[in-house]
């Protein structure tokens, strides 16, 4: 029974499944991730895993897929409150920090490391893909909050591109070097404010 639907039945071997899947591909990435590691890492024979997922494919689509609906539903409003533009950009970026350290497995596998993953499929790109464009639209509102400007002005997109680069970079930093490693977020506070006066100064 391969994976088909992101609201899939939950079943207590199902889960064991994903939560080992997740917590493998997010350290060694796809492609070291065999079927034969993820059995021995939840307990349960390979047979499980196909019965569940199909392939290894099938669980790498599962484990993005959970990823996914996990990061979104746990967004913050993109209405940022807050006095004047300083505070509310610095009450953004810790709210974006915060969201960081709660879903390190998720930010490694679906801002980072998968994008390197040449061994993935056509499923899990498409995947990727629409997981990034939620979270740069949900990035583009909330600076256009920040800066008083429409989410969907060439500013706030431009803004959002940077921050995703900015949290891609910072993920696979952590998977190379420093596990514990966070956002820039008194850097990208400077150079957020540069791009959005350089932008106003040029329009």
């Amino acid at each position: 029974m391969q994976d088909t639907a992101a609201g899939e039945r939950a079943t207590p071997s199902r889960e064991a499944i994903l939560e080992a899947a997740t917590t493998l591909m997010s350290r060694h990435g796809y492609a070291a991730t065999s079927i034969s590691r993820i059995s021995v890492a939840c307990g349960l024979p390979a047979s499980s895993i196909y019965w569940h997922f199909g392939s290894k494919e099938g669980v790498y689509l599962a484990v993005l897929r959970q990823a996914r609906h996990a990061l979104l539903a746990g967004l913050p409003s993109a209405t940022v409150a807050g006095g004047d533009e300083s505070q509310r950009l610095t009450l953004f970026l810790d709210s974006v920090d915060e969201l960081f350290h709660r879903h390190p497995h998720d930010l490694r596998l679906l801002v980072g490391i998968s994008m390197l993953e040449d061994s993935a499929g056509t499923a899990a790109r498409a995947e990727l893909s629409q997981y990034r464009s939620a979270l740069r639209r949900w990035l583009a509102d909330s600076l256009g909050s920040v800066f008083t400007v429409p989410g969907t002005s060439p500013m706030a997109e431009e803004l959002a591109r940077f921050l995703l680069s900015v949290a891609g970079g910072a993920s696979i930093a952590r998977w190379f070097q420093d596990p514990d490693a966070s956002l820039p977020t008194a850097g990208l506070h400077v150079a957020l404010t540069a791009l959005a006066h350089h932008h106003r100064a040029s329009n």
